[in-house]
Order: C-alpha cells, then sequence, then structure tokens
C-alpha cells in the first residue's frame, strides 16, 4: 500500500463519483478556488497494491504566524464505499504513516481533517493521536432523499411546511435563477442584513461572491432568488455536485415574511435538484438530535426545524479533528483549547 499526489483531474474525480454522498469540499473545482485564494493546495490518494484508491484527501494550507500553519481537509478523507467501518482507523493510520514517510507536504503544526465517518456510535473511529477541534464545516447536517416521488417529498414534510408552501404560492411569491451582478449584490446586503438579524457570523460578502461566480463558472453553483412585486425577499446560494445539491447560504428579508418567501425558494430548488438527477438535497448544517453533545448550538433551533420540517434525515459525522506533527508545540499552542471537555 502506498501514497500518490493526484495531478489528474479525471482520476480525481472518477473517485469522487463513487462516493454515495458528494462533498463539494473535495472537488477539484474546489480545490482551484482555494487556489484562487492564494492557498496551496495538494491531493492525495492511499492506493493498494492492486492500483485501487482506498481513500483520498484534498488539503489546503492555511498559513499562520510564527511559521505555525496547518493543513485542512473540508469534509475529507473521503473512503472508497467497499471500505467497512472496522477498517477506517487502520487506513487512517496507513495514509499518515505513508504521508510522513514521503514528506509530501510542507511541514506544519498539525493537519486538520473532517473525515467522512457517520456517528452512529460511541465506538472511536480514529487513530488516537487525533485530537478533537472545534467544527469548520458542519458536523451534523439534514439531507433529503431525492429519489422519491414528488408527492411522497410532500407526503413526508411537516404539516406546516406544506402549508407554508401553499401560503407562499397565495400571495404570489414567484422564483427564478440569477447571476446578475445587481441580483448579486442584493442576495450579499440580504445576507448581512440576515446575520445581523439572527446573530451569526458569516463570510465577507467578497469571500460569497468569488464562491458564486468562480463555481457558477463551472457550472457547480447557483443563485436563486424569491420575489414579490419585484422585491427580492429571499435567496439561497446553492451548489451542484455530482449526485448532492447543497443549500451554502441562506437570507431573508424581515419585511412581508407572512408571505412565507423561503418556503417558495426551498421547495423551488428541491424539484429543480430532483429534475436533473440529484439524489440528495443537502441543506448543510443541523443541530444533533441530543443536546447534550458539543455540537449541539442553541442559536441553531430555529433554523434546525425549518429545515428538519422538510422530510429530511439527520446525517451526523465524527466532527472536526487535530492530527499534531509536533504534539509538544501543538500542546503548548492549543493547551487551553484542549482543557476544555468535549
Amino acid at each position: 500500500m502506498y501514497i500518490k499526489e493526484v495531478t489528474d483531474r479525471m482520476d480525481w474525480e472518477a473517485f469522487q463519483s463513487t462516493q454515495r454522498w458528494m462533498q463539494f469540499p473535495q472537488s477539484w473545482v474546489w480545490g482551484e478556488f482555494q487556489k484562487s485564494l492564494g492557498r496551496q493546495v495538494q491531493r492525495f490518494a492511499l492506493v493498494d497494491k492492486e492500483g485501487k484508491w482506498i481513500l483520498a484527501a484534498q488539503g489546503e494550507y492555511r498559513p499562520r504566524k510564527f511559521g505555525l500553519g496547518y493543513w485542512f481537509t473540508p469534509r475529507g478523507p473521503q473512503f472508497h464505499p467497499s471500505v467497512g467501518e472496522d477498517e477506517y482507523r487502520g487506513y487512517l493510520e496507513e495514509f499518515i504513516h505513508e504521508l510522513n514517510a514521503r514528506q509530501a507536504v510542507p511541514k506544519s503544526l498539525f493537519w486538520r481533517m473532517e473525515p467522512v465517518i457517520e456517528q452512529r456510535s460511541l465506538q472511536r473511529h480514529l487513530p488516537a493521536r487525533f485530537n478533537r477541534t472545534s467544527a469548520m464545516n458542519p458536523a451534523c447536517t439534514a439531507v433529503l432523499d431525492l429519489t422519491k416521488s414528488e408527492d411522497a417529498l410532500l407526503k413526508a414534510m411537516h404539516q406546516k411546511t406544506r402549508y407554508n408552501i401553499k401560503v407562499a404560492a397565495k400571495h404570489g411569491v414567484t422564483t427564478r435563477v440569477t447571476n446578475h451582478p445587481k441580483d448579486v449584490d442584493r442576495f450579499l446586503k440580504l445576507m448581512e442584513e440576515t446575520a445581523g438579524r439572527d446573530k451569526f457570523v458569516q463570510h465577507d460578502a467578497p469571500y460569497m461572491a468569488k464562491t458564486l461566480y468562480t463555481l457558477s463558472a463551472a457550472h457547480m453553483a447557483r443563485l436563486r432568488v424569491a420575489e414579490l412585486n419585484g422585491a427580492i425577499l429571499a435567496a439561497n446560494l446553492e451548489v451542484n455536485y455530482g449526485n448532492t445539491y447543497t443549500y451554502l447560504y441562506g437570507a431573508s428579508s424581515s419585511k412581508i415574511r407572512q408571505a412565507m418567501a423561503p418556503y417558495a425558494l426551498q421547495w423551488d430548488a428541491i424539484r429543480q435538484a430532483k429534475e436533473e438527477g440529484a439524489k440528495w438535497y443537502d441543506f448543510w448544517g443541523c443541530n444533533p438530535e441530543n443536546k447534550a453533545t458539543p455540537l449541539y448550538k442553541p442559536s441553531w433551533e430555529g433554523i434546525t426545524r425549518f429545515k428538519m420540517g422538510w422530510g429530511a434525515k439527520r446525517k451526523c459525522l465524527v466532527g472536526t479533528w487535530d492530527l499534531p506533527f509536533n504534539i509538544m508545540l501543538y500542546w503548548a499552542v492549543f493547551f487551553r483549547r484542549l482543557m476544555r471537555p468535549f
């Protein structure tokens, strides 16, 4: 078994297409987007003696002061579907060993990973050297199965969700897909309003705009807006990658809330994703069911109810973990954080 750096896009995407639930932060295009932000990006695969890829990881280097930068693999590494749960830990150990033996990446303080491993029990799938850290991307999300018929999707929704879709239609809310700069500007202002009202931290406007324009050029993103009498009341930035559509950013106005514009917007997005052959609609983040876990956020209670109301099912992954390369220095830098219970 050996590790190799992947430089061929076709090889990389061929492996990604084997995933039951595809992750856009591990797409080739996302890696190129990170490069456009000035970050170093490298891609690696752990390969067996027959040439089969066991796992793959796309890493982004995040520089920090005093040379204490780190590598980050968002929603990765990913395993081949044939790999069993009891094999995750062993293959990760092998991947780490080969990565270090080859000195395949520039030195850094640690490698931050978000393995696509579902947390179904208290079993630890990761090597003991990994330390849990604050989530970078949502560890728990709500995922809707689009292989169901439209009638079945409606039936699986919460009664209030179905009702609000009808309310939006009665008010005359319309939806459309757009990448026009004026609409993008209105979306960004609406995002700012939403973040202020709901008290959450959001990416800055230039980053979100570049995300949309870069991914839409690769036919991987689109902006969808819901309007009433020419006024944009809600907007979503959606990412489509393989068998999965992701509701990445969402904004809504404080005006005319009784029109239920976000419901018209989501239902239109879900139907279009289904029509285009997607298998999953990922709402990108929700609370876990257990309020006692460190992943639970009281501020997410409202948005979790909204997302679960569509009949989606929770998928909770093991979360974000750090693999220190210099354990003594890592502990010195992150001592206070590592002392917190989790």
